[in-house]
């Protein structure tokens, strides 16, 4: 469940606020001025958060890794023929369906 509290009140019940998150599960949204600035989330939310978040990006890196040797003009090149050979054979398939 999702709750919502000020900033004040969050320092105020600090305690309850991390029992709230921890063993209750649920998400604490603190507001200051009545806009919210931070969640407080659980750790095993945060780690599938940070999990998903990571994970596009281990591919670039494993991407950049492969391509490291190799001139930039070049690498720019080899994706913009990839990018168009997939985009003609997207066409070729959409005419079939037609």
């Amino acid at each position: 469940m999702v709750k919502r509290m000020s900033a004040k009140e969050a320092r105020e019940r600090f305690a309850e606020l991390l029992g709230q998150v921890h063993y209750g599960k649920d998400t604490v949204i603190v507001e200051k001025q009545g806009k919210p600035v931070v969640a407080v989330i659980d750790m095993e939310r945060y780690e599938r958060l940070a999990k998903a978040w990571d994970a596009p990006f281990a591919v670039l890196d494993r991407i950049r890794a492969k391509n490291r040797d190799k001139r930039p003009d070049r690498v720019e090149k080899d994706v913009a023929d990839a990018i168009a050979e997939v985009r003609a054979a997207r066409r070729a398939k959409s005419r079939k369906r037609a």
